[in-house]
């Protein structure tokens, strides 16, 4: 007697079946639910399509379109008129549309004296460290640098000089023009070319050694100075330097 084989397709169809019934049973099992959620969700259920029918036949309005707020204190339910059905009386009405033609009005109120901030200016030539602090974007850094090149210059004759000082750019000369400003009575510490030596010649950021020297050699050769003007013949200098050292020489 002859045993029979089950055939190999019939065979991997079984497997395949077998397989996917465990998957199906783990995913089931996990996705379980309890006597107790499953009442839940019929309850919830029946709730969703009971509102779904009164809806569909208009026995039941949306809270929203009625506008209803509760008054927890007493108990009591209120009807509220939404914005669209409200209606105002004739004499605000008519107001409303009075107050719509009239141009607005320009606004005219000026805080007293006391309470508005005036603005901090300090005279450049004058100011110590102190005060140049008191400007926003100067430190003690920058207020130790500004007295010092402004004693090394002799004194500020324009506020474009700041730029000079080290450190200083544009920008922070843009936000320090408005706070600065140069008395002309102020007087400038000029150095006089006919009685000084070369060492303080020298010393002036607007000369170098080799034109502080002509300066020197000059008057030593040809005599005192007569006037400011006659320092532009000196050898070495040109133009552009003598209009900077100008203001800071004399020849008295």
């Amino acid at each position: 007697m002859t045993q029979r084989t089950t055939p190999r397709w019939k065979a991997l169809i079984r497997i395949g079946l077998d397989r996917l019934h465990t998957h199906t049973a783990r995913a089931l099992y996990r996705f379980a639910f309890t006597k107790s959620d499953r009442r839940a969700i019929g309850i919830l259920s029946c709730l969703i399509v009971l509102t779904l029918f009164l809806r569909a036949y208009g026995w039941v309005s949306p809270a929203k379109e009625w506008n209803i707020t509760e008054e927890w204190s007493t108990g009591k339910v209120f009807r509220r008129p939404s914005a669209e059905t409200t209606t105002l009386p004739r004499h605000e009405t008519e107001r409303t549309k009075t107050d719509e033609a009239q141009p607005p009005r320009p606004n005219t109120y000026k805080p007293p004296e006391y309470m508005v901030k005036k603005k901090f200016m300090v005279e450049l030539n004058q100011a110590d460290t102190f005060d140049l602090q008191e400007i926003y974007g100067i430190g003690p850094t920058f207020a130790k640098r500004i007295v010092r090149y402004r004693q090394t210059l002799g004194g500020f004759v324009s506020v474009e000089q700041l730029r000079e000082v080290w450190g200083v750019d544009s920008s922070l000369l843009e936000r320090i023009k408005p706070h600065v400003y140069l008395n002309k009575k102020a007087g400038i510490t000029k150095i006089n070319v006919n009685n000084t030596d070369l060492k303080t010649l020298k010393r002036h950021p607007y000369l170098d050694y080799y034109q502080a020297k002509e300066i020197y050699l000059h008057r030593q050769k040809h005599g005192a100075f007569s006037s400011v003007e006659e320092i532009r013949t000196v050898n070495l200098m040109d133009s552009g330097t003598f209009s900077r050292i100008a203001p800071y020489l004399s020849v008295e």
